[in-house]
């Protein structure tokens, strides 16, 4: 069951991605990270209200952590998606696993088996190879900026584990980081006066766009977190990647969007990466125990 929860994450999330793409040439960023917070928000707002659960956390200070690296992703990732290919953006945004491991060798003092410095030889190989048709395109500065959303997710899933070990429940995480997302989103459509789906004529596409990529975005959330919390941290951390295929289908399939042999080694070696480094992590807590 815990496979079936990651893989339905993965599709929720590669189906989010190519929504992000389609409204993206219609709507402002603004408006899509809105509806990437307000649809959840009003979603899990209505079901916990009707099982009479409580909205208020004991561990706030924990989400505020959280939701700031995890907000700033968020805006640097979607931004990527929109100006990058679907599988380009995808790749660099699930870096993550990569500056985790540098996170804790580097700043944490971890020290790191040959497994795992494999890991991070062959994840840096993979983002050079993803740039370089990109280089080539001058989108260098906008690959940057999805590479960082990678950087900071790497950051944002490290506090997770501290809300995981509060026991603050899935739902309550999606919905605060959602929450922060509609906030956030406000602010700068208020500042910035960029509004424009509902002055837009003709085709109510951009709309239901706007409150698919919500809904896929908000289950795929809930989809992801069960799964982390339902057995092998391994496994889920493995699974994720297949996301990047998703993204990958739907840019041939529907944006006509084929990666070069590039991109296509690039992919490869940060979805080995990341399986490689989930594995010694499997691998290290086994040999605690």
């Amino acid at each position: 069951m815990q496979a079936l929860w990651m893989l339905m994450a993965c599709l929720c999330f590669g189906t989010m991605g190519l929504m992000i793409k389609l409204a993206g040439t219609h709507v402002t960023l603004g408006e899509i990270v809105l509806f990437r917070g307000a649809v959840p928000v009003v979603g899990i707002t209505i079901w916990a209200l009707i099982q009479g659960l409580s909205l208020k956390s004991p561990v706030a200070m924990l989400h505020l952590r959280r939701n700031i690296a995890g907000i700033i992703a968020m805006w640097c990732g979607f931004y990527a998606t929109t100006q990058l290919p679907l599988a380009t953006a995808t790749t660099l945004m699930y870096t993550s696993p990569l500056f985790i491991a540098l996170i804790l060798w580097l700043w944490f003092g971890q020290s790191r088996n040959w497994l795992e410095q494999l890991a991070i030889a062959i994840g840096f190989g993979g983002v050079v190879a993803v740039l370089q048709p990109v280089i080539a395109s001058d989108q260098l500065s906008t690959a940057l900026i999805g590479l960082g959303a990678g950087a900071v997710s790497a950051i944002a899933y490290l506090q997770l584990k501290s809300l995981g070990q509060a026991k603050e429940p899935e739902w309550r995480t999606v919905l605060y980081f959602a929450g922060t997302a509609t906030v956030t989103s406000l602010l700068y459509l208020l500042g910035f006066g960029e509004f424009a789906v509902f002055s837009s004529t003709g085709s109510g596409w951009p709309l239901l766009w706007l409150l698919a990529l919500g809904f896929f975005g908000g289950a795929g959330n809930l989809a992801l977190t069960r799964s982390f919390g339902s057995g092998s941290t391994w496994l889920s951390a493995a699974l994720q990647y297949c996301t990047i295929l998703v993204s990958t289908f739907y840019g041939i399939t529907v944006l006509g969007d084929i990666p070069s042999s590039t991109t296509w080694i690039g992919v490869l070696l940060i979805i080995a990466c990341g399986g490689i480094s989930s594995y010694a992590t499997h691998k290290r807590k086994l040999s605690k125990v």
